[in-house]
């Protein structure tokens, strides 16, 4: 009985051991990949940088320390939106009692509202339905010209929706159908689309169509919404006009002045300098951080390029780590993230080469020499484009089992970490 207990007491302690970081084990962390070019995946950065994050974890020497932001909702636009939701719910009552007037009224202040959110607006459909129902009642109080306006905002938007209000009314049926055609056969214009940092995922009218800068083409004229998410987690969005055979350029630029913000606004746009260094040793001193792991996607032949680096707090340095290389749906990544994680557990703050700061991301790139992507307007990028669903907020994904080890010279991967 006493050597069962003996044993018992050992393989707890044991498994505690195994459990509890060991005491000289280096803390690690790691950025969302920034886009170097606009011809990226969307959300390649986030999802290249959760796979690293995965191989980190069963990293030997190294404690993983998850740096991931929760995700912060715009309050105010979101309040703004409920708001002009409301407010189209009642122009709805006031039309069915023939209160055109006060439903007029109602909706103006909808779409204002909605103008002034564009940032927050995820659904343009709610829009469109807006401008739709304005146009109807304007059509029904003789306002002809301003409900033409108004139809033509609404199919400028989204010129292949259906307009339930057309089903009500043979005659608004036709002037729909009519004005569509207008709407989609009439001269377009181009967008142009560009954010500090860059590699922003952009949507135009609720269609996701590439990261920044993104030059969007064959775009009707007209109003048009713009959303852009960065890689800090930070939204940008607004209203662009866009006029026939001319050009609209639209900017944003991050008002976040963190570390990681700073961090990765200067990293994509090719700056390796002496206020990145700042940003990392702040953030690295904030979380207690030993390493910090950062690095840019750019556009290879076919397929995607990985700079990345490490920081190291002792030493106050940043050190360039091989280039990895990979298929743009990130199939062939894995090998290379493995490759990374090993030189990170084998030789921590020393791993790759000293970086002489001031100097670009990527040698042969000048900072102004961001490839401009483009997308034609409504048009999802098709097979190139990474699918990886919602975005992956969690910076991680799923563990597929331990791994076959790499001995013989036969390729195969090993864990860099046994687990229980």
């Amino acid at each position: 009985m006493r050597s069962v207990l003996i044993a018992a007491f050992v393989c707890s302690l044991t498994a505690v051991a195994e459990e509890t970081p060991a005491a000289n084990a280096q803390k690690l962390g790691v950025l969302p990949f920034a886009s170097l070019s606009g011809d990226v995946p969307a959300r390649a950065g986030v999802k290249a940088s959760g796979m690293l994050s995965t191989e980190l974890k069963n990293a030997e020497g190294l404690q993983f320390i998850d740096l991931r932001k929760v995700a912060s909702a715009d309050a105010a636009g979101a309040e703004a939106l409920e708001g002009a939701r409301k407010l189209v719910d009642d122009a709805k009552d006031q039309r069915k009692k023939k209160k055109f007037r006060l439903a007029s009224e109602a909706l103006a202040k909808a779409v204002a509202a909605y103008r002034s959110n564009a940032g927050a607006v995820t659904d343009i459909g709610e829009v469109v339905d807006a401008y739709a129902l304005l146009a109807a009642v304007q059509y029904n109080t003789g306002r002809d010209d301003e409900g033409l306006a108004s139809l033509k905002a609404a199919l400028g938007l989204a010129p292949d929706r259906d307009l339930p209000l057309a089903a009500t009314s043979q005659l608004f049926a036709r002037v729909v159908s009519d004005t569509r055609k207008t709407v989609k056969d009439g001269a377009k214009g181009v967008l142009q689309l560009e954010t500090t940092p860059s590699g922003a995922a952009v949507l135009v009218d609720g269609v996701p169509l590439g990261n920044t800068p993104l030059l969007v083409k064959e775009v009707p004229a007209g109003s048009h919404f713009w959303r852009a998410s960065l890689a800090n987690g930070e939204v940008l969005g607004g209203v662009a006009e866009v006029a026939s055979g001319k050009t609209a350029k639209v900017t944003g630029a991050s008002q976040a002045k963190d570390p990681e913000s700073r961090l990765l606004s200067s990293v994509s746009q090719n700056h390796l300098d002496a206020d990145m260094v700042k940003a990392a040793k702040e953030l690295s001193d904030a979380s207690g951080l030993d390493l910090l792991v950062f690095g840019t996607l750019s556009r290879e032949g076919k397929g995607l390029a990985l700079d990345s680096f490490v920081y190291a707090a002792k030493g106050n340095e940043v050190r360039r780590l091989e280039r990895a290389s990979f298929d743009t749906e990130l199939l062939s990544a894995g090998m290379e993230f493995f490759k990374i994680a090993s030189a990170l557990s084998t030789k921590g703050g020393k791993s790759g080469d000293a970086v002489k700061v001031p100097s670009p991301v990527l040698p042969n790139t000048g900072p102004g020499g961001v490839k401009l992507a483009e997308a034609k307007y409504g048009v999802q990028p098709g097979k190139d484009t990474l699918d990886v669903g919602e975005p992956d907020t969690t910076g991680t994904t799923k563990d597929e089992g331990s791994r076959k080890p790499l001995g013989g010279g036969d390729g195969k991967r090993s864990p860099l970490k046994k687990k229980p």
